[in-house]
């Protein structure tokens, strides 16, 4: 019988144990979470989660998005220019101790340069570079290439949208602004589907058709490529949180995938989630779930 969640043979914090560490990370179907630390505001246009980055790791949850502003030479975790309470040590600190309990995961991270810079006197890449070396317990893998899981368990693997002056990590920074495309160049080739403006609720079904279309062809491509599926959306008539969850006259992005998933399990590639808590984390583990789908 395969490992599943719903078979309780797995458990959520350590669901890639149970993966061959022959396979490449980028062909799994990894659960993300879009804006990973917003969950500490109450303004309505700008919390994405609910749950705390601890909850979203031990949950399943492998790829984070995290988004923050240089001050003073240290990163501070923003949303937009919306400062979230939280500094890069805690973000670092936080996977640290994950990794250490969970040796047999990895963690991808997402870290963008979100908003101008203030009262700096050096590069966002030499500060973070200071981070790697000041956190000498955490064991970063910053190589170009698409990696085996085996390579990287215990490791956080970086997904660069800052710029740098040398190689560091996997260079995102071509990612233009509300579309499907691809990076196309070797070592890490990607098909990213980040179409996030969603002005009125009556706009989820757009958003909906350009996450089912990537769906479609993800499993063909995952072999090849990282493809990564954005399930965010916001306007000033659609919060995040109606994008996800839908309202009384609109149904929500996680329904509909939650009802493809169960119908035609498939490899997803990265999913990324608002709110990925939602139902008792019912998406997340249907995503997991598909690791094992042929």
């Amino acid at each position: 019988m395969r490992p599943a969640l719903t078979d309780h043979t797995v458990s959520p914090a350590d669901w890639m144990s149970a993966i061959d560490g022959s396979r490449l990370l980028s062909a799994l179907t990894l659960p993300g979470s879009h804006d990973t630390c917003a969950y500490t505001v109450d303004d309505r246009l700008a919390r994405t989660q609910r749950a705390t980055l601890d909850d979203q790791l031990h949950h399943g949850v492998r790829v984070l998005d995290i988004r923050c502003r240089h001050e003073r030479d240290h990163f501070a975790i923003h949303h937009g220019g919306i400062p979230l309470g939280l500094v890069f040590d805690d973000v670092v600190r936080t996977c640290a101790r994950f990794l250490a309990r969970h040796p047999g995961e990895c963690i991808v991270m997402s870290v963008k340069d979100e908003w101008p810079a203030r009262d700096c006197t050096r590069a966002f890449a030499a500060t973070f570079e200071w981070y790697v070396a000041r956190h000498v317990d955490v064991r970063w893998h910053l190589a170009a290439e698409l990696p085996l899981l085996e390579a990287v368990r215990g490791s956080i693997v970086l997904l660069r949208r800052f710029a740098s002056g040398k190689p560091l990590g996997i260079d995102l920074t071509a990612w233009p602004d509300n579309a499907t495309f691809d990076i196309a160049p070797a070592p890490a080739p990607f098909t990213i589907q980040d179409e996030f403006r969603v002005p009125v609720p009556a706009s989820i079904a757009y958003k909906w058709r350009a996450i089912d279309s990537l769906l479609d062809l993800a499993p063909n491509l995952c072999g090849e490529r990282w493809v990564i599926n954005f399930c965010s959306g916001t306007g000033m008539a659609a919060a995040p949180v109606v994008v996800a969850c839908g309202d009384t006259r609109h149904r929500g992005i996680h329904e509909q995938f939650a009802e493809r998933l169960a119908a035609r399990p498939q490899p997803c590639g990265t999913v990324m989630l608002d709110f990925c808590d939602w139902r008792d984390w019912r998406l997340v583990d249907a995503l997991i779930d598909c690791n094992w789908s042929r």
